[in-house]
């Protein structure tokens, strides 16, 4: 058994995450563990299912991605990373490729309320 390394990360907006930790599964096997960051897992060479999740209240399973590869005799490194909603999927892939689902949305909406806001400010001013 090789060692193979998955790098599990959460936006910075998303901070929340950092009260959590991601578990790992590979062929639905939980991997010992704890935390966010470089995580070693022990994978044969060969086809595996990985999957990475964050268990949360609601859902349950935040962020759950799954991949399904053939490791090589040297081992795999893969990045996780985390949705800034806690509704969407996790990505989970080779490493610095991973972005996180729905942080544009999620910037687009601060963009609109803060100008809502600086719009309504400046019509009370005024009146």
């Amino acid at each position: 058994m090789n060692l193979s390394i998955i790098d599990l990360r959460y936006p910075p907006s998303a901070f929340l995450y950092a009260a959590l930790s991601p578990k790992i599964f590979v062929d639905g096997v939980e991997q010992p563990g704890t935390g966010w960051g470089k995580r070693p897992v022990g994978m044969a060479p060969g086809p595996h299912r990985v999957e990475v999740y964050v268990p949360y209240f609601l859902p349950p399973r935040t962020g759950r991605a799954t991949l399904d590869l053939t490791v090589p005799e040297v081992g795999v490194a893969l990045e996780y990373m985390a949705p800034t909603v806690t509704f969407a999927k996790g990505q989970l892939g080779a490493p610095g490729q991973q972005k996180s689902s729905g942080f544009r949305g999620v910037m687009a909406l601060n963009v609109i309320v803060v100008a809502v806001v600086a719009i309504a400010l400046i019509a009370a001013l005024l009146s």
